[in-house]
């Protein structure tokens, strides 16, 4: 399986490479800084049977059933979320033809966690190495506490890829129509979320999505994209390289938030 999201350049496809799924991150975070970050990652069923098929047909002395979801995994992982971060739980899900789990960690400085806007950390990653993470993709916090108010400063990351080693593709007008109907089946559903949430209510805020006391940083899904072939070969070629240029393509797009400053203030 590869890792989600290599560059902006792949910034809602890249989800292809690790099969049809859900994320959702919620950030929750207290006065003093500290907090839990919490991620669930669920894969459809389908998806789930076809990695169980594929992994007892290169390894017929496996006895043990397949188990994709893995807390020994979940555990090595809290390291790289940053300084301070350790191991809280995991709980395995199932509902509605998907099939995941919930991760749940604690970190003392929510200004030392190391966050994707795109996180992919929760994905299983079939023992294929973890790769460092890049500073561009990352979301950074700032916080200012006084007696009585907290301050919470949120940089959007740039999302930029000026590699030579991403370049436009041209989309096949020939065999795009039966590519887009596989896509359709294979993709439906496929969705993500990155929320910060104050454990006090928020006195004020420049978010642009902002329900009780949830701030909504980015929220895609995929069933939009689906319904628009056009916008789905534009985004297919490898042609957006910055999260500007993704908020242009998807502005007022149903099922699609993207917070459009890069910077947020959330006081509490």
């Amino acid at each position: 399986m590869k890792k989600i999201f290599r560059g902006a350049v792949t910034i809602f496809f890249a989800f292809f490479l690790s099969g049809c799924l859900q994320v959702e991150t919620n950030v929750f975070v207290n006065k003093d800084g500290s907090g839990i970050l919490e991620e669930t990652v669920l894969f459809k069923d389908e998806v789930i049977d076809m990695m169980k098929q594929f992994v007892m047909a290169i390894d017929t002395s496996q006895t043990q059933e397949f188990n994709l979801f893995k807390e020994e995994e979940w555990i090595s992982k809290a390291s790289k979320y940053g300084e301070g971060v350790s191991y809280i739980s995991s709980e395995k899900l199932k509902s509605d033809g998907f099939e995941g789990v919930k991760v749940r960690y604690a970190f003392k400085d929510i200004t030392k966690l190391k966050l994707n806007l795109v996180s992919d950390e929760a994905v299983p990653s079939l023992g294929e190495e973890e790769s460092e993470k890049n500073e561009s993709e990352l979301l950074k916090f700032v916080i200012e506490k006084s007696q009585t108010l907290t301050n919470l400063k949120v940089f959007l990351p740039s999302m930029k890829n000026d590699s030579d080693e991403v370049t436009n593709q041209e989309v096949n007008d020939s065999t795009f129509n039966d590519e887009f109907e596989k896509a359709k089946e294979m993709f439906a559903d496929m969705k993500l979320i990155v929320k910060v949430i104050p454990s006090e209510k928020i006195k004020q805020t420049d978010a642009d999505f902002i329900e009780g006391n949830q701030i909504t940083l980015i929220e895609m899904n995929m069933n939009s994209i689906l319904e628009k072939p056009e916008l789905f070969k534009e985004l297919s070629g490898n042609k957006v390289k910055s999260l500007d240029e993704f908020r242009k393509l998807v502005n007022n797009l149903e099922g699609f938030k993207v917070e459009s400053k890069n910077e947020i203030l959330i006081t509490f």
